[in-house]
């Protein structure tokens, strides 16, 4: 009676074993299966680092209800670097559309291509700006301020702090993957160009070509409602 008791556990054992195993073996095709899906759908986050060579701030005139376009006056003889920290949130992952934000640090020291000895830049000091916009394909626009007040060298009464927002246009030039494949989309690099203009909304307003390198960290591949319909359906054996 004894060894008929030891051999119906002994059976049970098994089963529970074979059982167990076949749940393992079930569970890993599943997660197999998953991460074939994933990479199938594009990254909804990037997380990216950046270095920028900012033009030197020049003025533009204005009105009460105008800006004199023609009146800029950047200087391409001096450049100050900035150095970017961001996020992007992609709403529709495959045309590249999202929000994103950044906090963008300038220097006050700048980076000389000219033997001008007198050179004056706008900004008195080192600075952050912090930033939200949209992201639309390779276009990004953004508003931000300017998080410390700043004294201005140019137009201004001396030794006066002035409270800076700013606005944004960046276009990608170049970036080393493209959007067609979503399995050929890592992390990448990008080259970016656009347009700095800091004002107060009265009559200070400045504005600085600027272009850059960012290094974009991709995560976040989700499965869309078709993938987990069809997991929900399937039966991993």
């Amino acid at each position: 009676m004894l060894a008929k008791n030891k051999l119906y556990v002994l059976l049970l054992l098994f089963c529970i074993s074979l059982n167990s195993n076949a749940q393992n073996i079930s569970a890993l095709q599943k997660k197999s299966e998953i991460k074939k899906l994933k990479l199938d759908n594009y990254p909804k986050s990037e997380f990216y680092i950046g270095v920028n060579l900012n033009s030197d701030f020049g003025t533009i005139e204005s009105t009460e209800n105008s800006l004199n376009l023609k009146s800029v006056s950047m200087k391409f003889d001096h450049f100050l670097p900035s150095f970017k920290i961001g996020y992007k949130y992609l709403l529709n992952p495959e045309k590249h559309h999202g929000l994103f934000a950044h906090i963008n640090h300038f220097s006050k020291r700048s980076i000389t291509f000219s033997n001008n000895k007198k050179f004056v830049p706008a900004f008195d000091s080192s600075f952050n700006e912090i930033q939200i916009g949209l992201v639309y394909g390779r276009l990004q626009l953004g508003y931000g301020v300017i998080l410390e007040e700043n004294k201005i060298n140019i137009n201004t009464i001396k030794n006066k702090t002035y409270k800076l927002n700013s606005i944004g246009a960046n276009y990608t030039l170049f970036r080393s993957n493209n959007l067609r494949n979503p399995r050929t989309i890592s992390d990448y690099w990008a080259v970016n160009t656009g347009l700095n203009y800091f004002t107060d909304f009265k009559d200070l307003n400045y504005t600085s070509f600027t272009i850059g390198l960012n290094y974009n960290f991709t995560f976040n591949r989700s499965l869309d409602l078709k993938d987990k319909i069809w997991l929900q359906k399937r039966t991993f054996e």
